[in-house]
């Protein structure tokens, strides 16, 4: 008598433990939801709780450098989620509801933990204060601007005659993904006594799904929960030092897509290697060539200007046609991308990457408000 009135209670103790998991962990993301809208918060739990697991997680997946850690999590999350759906169709036809109703729960559970885990990994940096770069704050003369123009100009000049290059305009190099973040972890030297950012640094992962990943347009991946920066090794190579610096941003605490854009840059750009500084320039130098332009100089000023290897834009110019190429699920990348940037609070989205670009011209006193590109091009030049 007693055990048939019992049998359904004990039934539903699997119900009210997984419903009592999954309640947790929404009140778990209510809280940091709340607690993420106050900087001081966020910049505290950045610098301590967060740092600390990424500290911790980085080293456990430097373990293994061949293996990207994020793509056996993924593969293993779909395959569990895609086998407990089998399982909740079986239970189904066989009028076995509870057992059904569980393992519903169960993917709600492993969905919202890996969300849990990323908030508590990264999603806080969102909203620390602004990057701590040496942004040159005083004014520049517009007598400086052909100095500071043929200075950068020489030294592309100087990286192009130790590269070597292909037919199509890439660079052509024997270094592996892991010799060049090799450089760019030694770069990343400059910013090394600063609090503000993780004193380790990520694992640079080459992607095995880089074939997928290349038709989304996306160059890398850094993912928090394991501490690795994951790389696109089908892009341009001339642009894999910039996407490595990049994701490497991300793991020393800069989430902010401009602000890694722009620490990426710095690191790059003052590095001893020309390989990186190049990358570098292929990105932005196109700004200091409007700096330089009929804009801001007379015609007469600009026969000053020192010539650059044409090799920079050959190689602008095979990037450009190169992702033209490779578009085939960019809407859905950038569909993806731009939700989940919005989600974290940056409100521009994937518009956000070239935050920190934009310049204005005074045409009374003929010159230019640079942006935050300019002012790092004139940090190293005046220092």
């Amino acid at each position: 008598k007693y055990i048939f009135t019992l049998k359904p209670i004990y039934k539903l103790i699997p119900l009210i433990v997984k419903g009592s998991i999954i309640l947790t962990l929404l009140l778990f993301l209510f809280i940091f939801l709340l607690l993420k809208s106050n900087q001081d918060i966020t910049e505290g739990f950045s610098r301590t709780i967060a740092r600390s697991f990424g500290a911790v997680v980085s080293g456990i997946s430097s373990i293994l450098p061949f293996v990207s850690l994020m793509e056996l999590f993924f593969i293993a999350l779909a395959g569990g989620i895609i086998t407990l759906l089998v399982f909740f169709i079986i239970d189904l036809v066989k009028k076995r509801f509870i057992k059904s109703i569980c393992r519903i729960l169960n993917i709600v559970i492993m969905v919202m933990s890996t969300i849990a885990t990323y908030q508590i990994s990264c999603e806080a940096a969102y909203n620390r204060k602004p990057i701590p770069l040496p942004y040159y704050e005083n004014e520049v003369e517009r007598e400086d601007y052909i100095a500071i123009y043929n200075y950068y100009a020489a030294d592309i000049n100087l990286c192009a005659e130790s590269l070597e290059f292909s037919a199509s305009g890439d660079i052509k190099t024997n270094m592996s993904v892991w010799d060049i973040a090799k450089e760019v972890k030694k770069a990343y030297a400059i910013i090394d006594n600063n609090p503000y950012y993780n004193s380790h640094i990520g694992a640079v992962k080459p992607m095995m799904s880089s074939f997928i990943y290349r038709e989304f347009q996306i160059t890398g991946v850094t993912f928090s929960p394991s501490g690795e920066a994951n790389i696109n090794v089908l892009i341009p190579v001339g642009d894999l030092p910039f996407t490595i610096a990049h994701e490497l941003a991300h793991t020393k605490g800069v989430m902010r897509e401009d602000e890694a854009n722009q620490l990426a840059f710095y690191v790059c750009l003052n590095s001893e290697n020309p390989f990186l500084r190049f990358s570098a320039y292929s990105r932005y130098f196109y700004l200091m060539r409007g700096m330089a332009s009929t804009a801001y100089l007379t015609n007469e000023e600009r026969e000053n200007l020192l010539s650059v290897n044409p090799a920079l834009s050959k190689l602008e110019l095979f990037e450009y046609k190169f992702w033209q190429e490779h578009d085939l699920l960019e809407k859905i990348g950038d569909f993806f991308n731009n939700l989940y940037i919005k989600s974290s609070g940056v409100s521009e989205g994937t518009s956000s990457y070239s935050g920190g670009t934009t310049y204005e011209y005074d045409p009374t006193a003929h010159r230019i408000t640079p942006s935050k590109y300019h002012k790092l091009f004139f940090e190293k030049y005046y220092r």
